[in-house]
Parts: structure tokens; sequence; C-alpha cells
């Protein structure tokens, strides 16, 4: 009776591990993920709503939080004009105040700015993916 107790404990005890969850996200890569999100939503709004005036005049959202000036940045577009019409707007300028919090506020510290070129954040360098030759 004992052997046909063996596979029915292991499959008791292999289907009651707890799954491993991975780590909490930290305030850096919190902060990291969302303003690429908020990057990548403002240019869907671009692309989406280009004839609405106000989405027009909104302030360019090129975030690099490696970047001093981008705490200007997020405060400029938080107070630029109300965009009635354009729910998205409003839905966006939630998720820049809450980037502006999070890094005034709860992550100050774990900040490090490598830069204070605020029109870095205007013009941003495209990111090239090509290597320079390097011949000796």
């Amino acid at each position: 009776m004992m052997p046909s107790l063996l596979p029915l404990l292991l499959l008791l005890l292999l289907g009651s591990t707890p799954a491993v969850q991975p780590a909490p996200p930290t305030c850096y890569s919190r902060m990291l993920s969302l303003s690429r999100e908020i990057t990548g939503d403002f240019q869907s709004l671009q692309a989406t709503e280009p004839s609405e005036l106000c989405v027009r005049y909104l302030p360019r959202l090129y975030l690099d939080i490696h970047n001093y000036c981008v705490l200007a940045k997020l405060r400029d577009f938080v107070a630029s004009p109300q965009c009635w019409k354009v729910a998205q707007v409003d839905a966006l300028k939630d998720k820049v105040r809450k980037l502006y919090t999070i890094m005034n506020s709860f992550c100050r510290r774990d900040l490090v700015f490598l830069s204070d070129d605020c029109n870095a954040l205007e013009y941003p360098i495209p990111v090239t993916t090509i290597l320079p030759d390097r011949q000796g």
C-alpha cells in the first residue's frame, strides 16, 4: 500500500509549491517605465488627434529621467491649457502628474541626473543602432 501513496504524495507536494513572484518594481524601474509609457502615449496622441488645436499646442514630451530639465518639462505639461474635447490629454496629464510626484517625492534620493541639457528634451537626438567601424 505504501508504494501507491508515494506518487499521490509527490503530486500533492508538487502542486502545492508556491509560484515564485518577480521582485517588485524599484523606484528607478517605475520611473523609467512610466516615462516611456508617457512618451509613447504622447506620440500616439499626436498621431490620432493632429487636427485638434489643443493637441498641436501641447508642450513636447520627450522624456529622459536622467536629464534634470525633465522636472520642469513635466510641470509645464501639466500646467498647459486644458483640452476639453480630447479625453486622452487628461489621462496623459494624470500620468505626467504621477511621474512628477514619484520623481519629486517618493524616489527623489534614487535619481541621478546625468545631464541638464534642456534642448535635448525639445529636440532629442535619434538613437542609432549602427556601431561605428573600428578599424585600427
